[in-house]
């Protein structure tokens, strides 16, 4: 009797056990379920998303200095600004370092830039292996000798 009440006891811990694993389970496909829903979504979004082989020069447009805004003067003149400062760049190898450095150090004011000499030789480092050409130093020295603190905004 005394072996049987054990083995009737170990039999409850066991399907109990069984239980809670069976409601951890039905945890894990829900969350399963869920997570594979959002990565459809996203692989979705993805395919339809525009692809580096069809970006053309308008793309710009849907940045959000310009996208569903009124394009003012200050607007053009940004963009002009902005395209213009690549002339100096003609027959400059357009490797990452190049564009992350546009990236960087041309998408706010240049105020505080270089608060530390480190910062300075870091955005240089962007330019390893680019061949260091006139335009490029012109560059430099109308960008950042003295970058001044006015809150402009250059892009």
């Amino acid at each position: 009797q005394a072996s049987l009440a054990d083995a009737i006891g170990r039999l409850n811990e066991t399907v109990t056990e069984l239980n809670e694993t069976e409601t951890e389970l039905r945890m894990v496909k829900e969350q399963f379920e869920t997570v594979t829903g959002q990565l459809n979504r996203t692989e979705d979004k993805l395919e339809k998303a525009r692809k580096f082989e069809n970006i053309t020069r308008w793309d710009v447009l849907y940045t959000s200095p310009y996208y569903n805004k009124v394009f003012s003067d200050d607007l053009y003149e940004q963009l002009t600004t902005s395209w213009g400062l690549l002339r100096k760049l003609v027959g400059v190898n357009m490797t990452d370092g190049v564009v992350n450095h546009f990236r960087q150090y041309h998408s706010e004011s240049m105020c505080g830039a270089f608060d530390h000499f480190s910062s300075f030789f870091e955005m240089l480092r962007q330019f390893v292996g680019v061949e260091m050409t006139n335009g490029i130093v012109d560059h430099f020295k109308e960008s950042y000798n003295g970058a001044e603190c006015d809150n402009n905004t250059e892009s």
